[in-house]
């Protein structure tokens, strides 16, 4: 398969913000945090905010400008990632766009019945496995939510992760224990702490809840991650007319301050801490109450986050896209996700989630995911453009065949068909010929992929030395959770 760019090689991307604009912006949200400033919940961080020059009034931290421009300058304009066997994988700056699954569904939409139902175990490691498989899917996130483990869940979802897939991740986790047990698993896998800053393998998610609260647990893992040098994301969530106001320009703006003021908790805690800079900015719908997730003001939105994000703050971005309102992997989700796939990879945002997420992320679907690395795939060949140079333009050729020839025959066509983009599940065959083949819908097409890769594919295991260490530590976290359940 021919590898496509991860950025537009175009003339012009797409941009929502003019520069003025985003100056706005940027002085709204300075003055909110100077006047307005964020609640934090977490004493330590409290603390070295006011070192840094914060004024304090118990849990509300107001952040003088001064101190929010030099975090900013103080993080890193590139994140590098690597894979489980220590290759380079994605370089998160710019305008590189690298596209992965959603995280923690507490249902999936079944490939096999068509049901909507809980997720369990073996679903976590089917969706891997399928993820795994597509090849314009860049990363991993869990996908699936495992029950059964109240306190432990987190870690078996980033276990199957790490245990069969050698795609880079990003992860949630559910507290400072939870982080600590995942990165010890990575660093078991890496060959230790300092192989693991050194390449790391993932990213950890964190969010404050809006508006503009600086949770405990959230900045906990913030400070933990800054501490470890390893990359960390503090993308908040406000939905329009509910946790964030009703204008898209009034919830940028908050956005911006929420995500500010993790940079600020990082860079105190640890100056050049690696940071990914984004926002998932949804309107609810007020007849549903329901988070929209995929209408065009929730892409405007988010994606003008990331343009504030790469464009002005020069910060490695957070993204999404490949995902639906809709309750199954229907004409609406394809609709919505391939829109959101499209802008995402012309705006330039670096690292797309949510590819799959059905139900505004109450679902997942894996039939999705595979008709979204279709769309992914198209997208990357529009990133590579039109190939200019002196080859490509085929003069000899135009030249030799002349008016009422034919190009079959020719050396170019041989050569440069190859490069031509090819679909894995789009039908091209003229109409008898479908026919025959079922008359299949590529919806059809998609779940024969989904249900052929888990029943006959095989998983990406890790080395067994190795897999056995993640397990032994997975175990220690379940019988910690058993210790607390007798309590």
């Amino acid at each position: 398969m021919k590898e496509f760019n991860t950025r537009f090689m175009g003339a012009r991307g797409v941009s929502f913000l003019t520069r003025e604009e985003m100056e706005k912006i940027h002085s709204c949200t300075l003055e909110l945090l100077q006047e307005v400033g964020v609640e934090v919940q977490h004493k330590g961080a409290i603390e070295l905010l006011k070192k840094a020059g914060c004024v304090v009034n118990k849990k509300r931290v107001s952040m003088p400008p001064g101190l929010v421009e030099w975090a900013i300058k103080q993080a890193p304009s590139r994140i590098l990632l690597y894979d489980r066997s220590g290759e380079f994988a994605m370089d998160v700056s710019g305008k590189n766009s690298y596209y992965g699954v959603g995280s923690a569904c507490p249902n999936i939409v079944d490939s096999f019945t068509g049901e909507i139902r809980l997720c369990n175990e073996e679903d976590n490691r089917n969706c891997v496995k399928v993820a795994d498989a597509m090849p314009y899917i860049d990363y991993m996130m869990s996908m699936a939510q495992v029950y059964g483990h109240q306190k432990s869940s987190y870690e078996h979802e980033y276990a199957a992760m790490i245990r069969y897939s050698s795609k880079p991740q990003v992860v949630i986790t559910a507290d400072l224990e939870s982080t600590k047990n995942v990165v010890e698993m990575a660093s078991v896998v890496r060959g230790g702490m300092d192989e693991l800053v050194k390449k790391p393998m993932f990213i950890l998610y964190c969010e404050p809840t809006s508006p503009l609260v600086c949770t405990k647990e959230s900045v906990e893992k913030v400070m933990y991650m800054a501490e470890s040098n390893l990359p960390v994301l503090y993308a908040p969530i406000p939905m329009n007319g509910a946790t964030g106001p009703m204008t898209c320009a009034g919830s940028l703006i908050q956005a911006n301050a929420e995500c500010l003021a993790g940079l600020v908790i990082a860079q105190v805690t640890r100056p050049g801490a690696p940071f990914l800079y984004g926002a998932i900015i949804t309107n609810m719908d007020m007849k549903s109450l329901q988070p929209t997730y995929a209408s065009p003001e929730t892409m405007m939105e988010s994606l003008a986050m990331s343009e504030m994000g790469c464009d002005f703050y020069q910060l490695p971005t957070w993204g999404t896209a490949g995902c639906t309102s809709s309750k199954l992997p229907d004409e609406q989700a394809v609709l919505e996700g391939t829109q959101y796939i499209t802008l995402a990879g012309l705006s330039g945002a670096n690292v797309i989630h949510d590819v799959g997420y059905t139900a505004f992320g109450l679902a997942f679907s894996l039939d999705l995911v595979v008709m979204m690395n279709d769309v992914i795939g198209r997208v990357r060949r529009l990133f590579d453009g039109i190939n200019m140079t002196p080859e490509y333009l085929c003069m000899q050729d135009l030249k030799e065949v002349g008016p009422k020839g034919h190009y079959l025959g020719q050396t170019s066509t041989r050569k440069f068909n190859s490069e031509m983009w090819e679909s894995e599940i789009e039908d091209r065959n003229e109409y008898d010929r479908w026919r025959d083949l079922g008359s299949k819908t590529m919806g059809q097409r998609a779940n024969e992929m989904v249900r052929n890769i888990i029943e006959n594919g095989e998983l990406n295991m890790l080395p067994k030395e190795l897999d056995d260490k993640v397990v032994a530590i997975l175990e220690a976290a379940d019988a910690r959770e058993r210790e607390l359940e007798q309590q």
